[in-house]
C-alpha cells in the first residue's frame, strides 16, 4: 500500500501542477538574474532596466534564478514542470518519512493528504516560485531533527549548517530553518533531554549566513525585510484578518478550523480530561513549540500556510490515525483511497496527454498583445505597467524600453515607488505622477477602471491599443501615426515566450 500511496501522491502532484500553468509574475526577473550570472559570472548589484528610483540591492533569491534559468534553458517547459513536481513530491516524501520515523507502523491514508494538499493547492502548485525551496528544506530539516531526536544520531546535525548555505542562497525563507533548530534546542531543553548539540548546530548555522555573495550586508537586508510594509502584497496578508481574502481560500480555512478545533478537542480529552499534572509532565515541548510557531506565522501571512499544514501532518498524523482506528474507519478509508487513486490516475492522464501542463502567458494576466504592439511599432522609451506584469514587459522589450518597477519591490526600489503606483492606479494625482517620472508608454490593467476613465479624458494622451485585459496609452503627439496591429495567436506567443534580447554574450 505504501507503493500505491506514493504513486497516488505523485500523480496528484502532477495533476494539480498541470492545472495552474500561468507563469508566475516574478519568474521573468528571476531568469534574467540567472541568465546574467551564467553568461557573465557576476551578480548585478544595481538594476539595469528600471528608470524608477533604485538602490544597490541584495538578491536573496539569486540561486533560484540560476537554477530556474538552467532548467528552462536546457529543458524548457517540460523541464520546469518536472522540476517543480519533483521538488513538491520530495517535500511530501520527507514528511511521510518523518511520520514513519515517529511510528514505523503508521499506515499512510491518502485521504488525509488529499485534504491537506487541497488546502494549500493555491500556494504550492502555482507555477514555479522560489519559495518551493523553503517548503522543501522545511520538511527536510524536520526529518533530520526528528531522526536525531529519536535515534540520538547527533552526528547528522552537521548536515544542517551545510544545507543552510544552500537554502539561504536560494530563498530568504532560510530563517524558518534557523527557527526550527532553535525550537528543537529549546524544546529538548524543556523536555530535559540533551540539547547541547542543537545549540551548537544553531550557532554554526547562524555563522553560515555569512557565506553568500553579499557578506554581512545580506544579514542586514534580511532583518530589514521583516520591517517592510507589504500593504500592497496580498499574499503577505492574513487569510483571517483584513479584507484581502475575505471571500477566498475557503478550502484552507475549512481545513484550518477543522484541524485546529479537532486537535483542541483531542487535547481536552487527553490532558484536561485526565490527570492534568501527569499529562503536563509528559508533554512534548518540541512538538508543541513547532506547532505553535507555524500556527502563528500561518495566521499572520497566507504565504506561510504550507509550513503549518506540513507541521500538522508531521506531528499530528498519529493522533488522526488513532481516531480512524478507534472509530473503525479503516475499511471506508481504504476504499476511498482506492477510488481516489483511480480518479487521480485517469484525471492526470487526461491532463498530460496533450501537453496541457506547458507554462503559458495568458492574455488574462499578461499584456501579451500590448507588448507585441509596442514591439512591432518600434515604440521606445519609459513604460509604465503594474509591478506584477513589469518583469514580463521588460523581458520582452529591453533594451528599447525601461520600466518603472517590477515585483522586486523589497530588494531594488525605494519604498515610495509602490505607494506612488497605488495612488496612480486609484487616479489620485495621476497627472503629477506622470509628469514627475516622464512616461512614454502606459500599459493599464482594466482592473483599474477609474484610472482608465481619467486617462481617456486626458488631452495629452490617447488610447492607441486595447486588448482583452489591457489598454495602451501613448502621448498625444503620436495620434496621427499609422500603427501596425498584432496578428499573432495565443499559441504563437507561447511558442516564443522565452525569446528575449537580454543577452550578454
Amino acid at each position: 500500500m505504501n507503493f500505491i500511496f506514493y504513486i497516488a501522491l505523485l500523480l496528484f502532484i502532477l495533476l494539480f501542477g498541470s492545472m495552474d500553468v500561468n507563469i508566475d509574475y516574478d519568474f521573468w526577473a528571476r531568469i534574467i538574474v540567472g541568465k546574467t550570472f551564467m553568461q557573465t559570472g557576476v551578480l548585478l548589484h544595481n538594476d539595469f532596466y528600471s528608470f524608477g528610483s533604485t538602490h544597490e540591492f541584495i538578491d536573496h533569491e539569486w540561486g533560484s534564478g540560476v537554477i530556474f534559468y538552467l532548467v528552462q534553458n536546457c529543458f524548457s517547459d517540460v523541464g520546469l514542470f518536472v522540476f517543480k513536481s519533483l521538488i513538491i513530491f520530495l517535500t511530501f516524501f520527507f514528511i511521510v518519512k518523518t511520520i514513519k520515523l515517529q511510528n514505523k507502523d503508521s499506515k499512510m491514508c491518502f485521504l488525509i493528504f488529499f485534504f491537506a494538499l487541497h488546502a494549500i493547492s493555491y500556494n504550492i502548485f502555482s507555477t514555479i516560485r522560489c519559495q518551493i525551496f523553503s517548503f522543501f528544506f522545511f520538511a527536510y530539516f524536520i526529518y533530520i531533527l526528528e531522526y536525531v531526536r529519536i535515534k540520538r544520531e547527533y552526528r547528522l546535525l552537521w548536515t544542517l549548517p551545510v544545507l543552510n548555505i544552500l537554502w539561504l542562497n536560494l530563498h530568504g525563507g532560510f530563517v524558518v530553518g534557523l527557527a526550527l533548530i532553535f525550537l528543537y534546542a529549546s524544546g529538548e531543553y524543556f523536555n530535559k533531554k540533551p540539547s547541547k548539540y542543537y545549540w551548537i548546530t544553531l550557532g554554526a548555522s547562524c555563522f553560515t549566513v555569512l557565506i553568500n555573495p553579499y557578506g554581512i550586508k545580506y544579514i542586514n537586508y534580511i532583518f530589514g525585510a521583516f520591517l517592510l510594509n507589504r500593504t500592497h502584497i496580498p499574499e503577505w496578508h492574513s487569510a483571517f484578518f483584513g479584507n484581502s481574502f475575505e471571500n477566498q481560500l475557503l478550502k484552507y480555512k475549512i481545513f484550518f478550523f477543522v484541524a485546529v478545533f479537532s486537535y483542541l478537542i483531542y487535547l481536552f480529552k487527553n490532558i484536561l480530561g485526565k490527570n492534568f499534572k501527569n499529562c503536563v509532565l509528559k508533554i512534548d515541548y518540541t512538538k508543541y513549540l513547532v506547532l505553535f510557531f507555524t500556527f502563528a506565522i500561518a495566521l499572520k501571512s497566507a504565504r506561510c500556510h504550507p509550513f503549518f499544514v506540513y507541521a500538522l501532518l508531521i506531528y499530528c498524523y498519529s493522533e488522526i490515525e488513532k481516531f480512524i482506528n478507534k472509530y473503525k474507519f479503516q475499511k471506508p478509508a481504504k476504499i476511498i483511497d482506492i477510488v481516489l487513486f483511480f480518479m487521480i490516475f485517469i484525471s492526470t492522464l487526461s491532463h498530460l496527454y496533450d501537453y496541457r501542463f506547458l507554462n503559458r502567458v495568458n492574455e488574462n494576466f499578461y499584456p501579451v498583445n500590448s507588448v507585441e504592439f509596442i514591439k512591432i511599432n518600434n515604440l521606445k522609451g519609459n513604460v509604465f505597467t503594474n509591478f506584477h506584469t513589469a518583469s514580463y514587459v521588460i523581458y520582452k522589450l529591453y533594451p528599447n524600453n525601461h520600466i518603472y518597477m517590477d515585483g522586486r519591490y523589497e530588494e531594488v526600489y525605494d519604498n515610495s515607488l509602490i505607494d506612488n503606483m497605488a495612488k496612480f492606479s486609484l487616479a489620485e494625482d495621476y497627472r503629477e505622477f506622470l509628469n514627475h517620472y516622464h512616461f512614454d508608454i502606459l500599459i493599464i490593467d482594466k482592473t483599474y477602471p477609474k484610472i482608465i476613465e481619467e486617462l481617456r479624458k486626458d488631452k495629452n494622451l490617447f488610447l492607441a491599443y486595447e486588448e482583452k485585459q489591457f489598454c495602451v496609452f501613448l502621448p498625444g503627439n503620436l495620434i496621427n501615426k499609422k500603427f501596425i496591429y498584432p496578428q499573432k495567436t495565443q499559441t504563437d506567443y507561447n511558442k516564443e515566450k522565452f525569446d528575449t534580447n537580454i543577452n550578454w554574450l
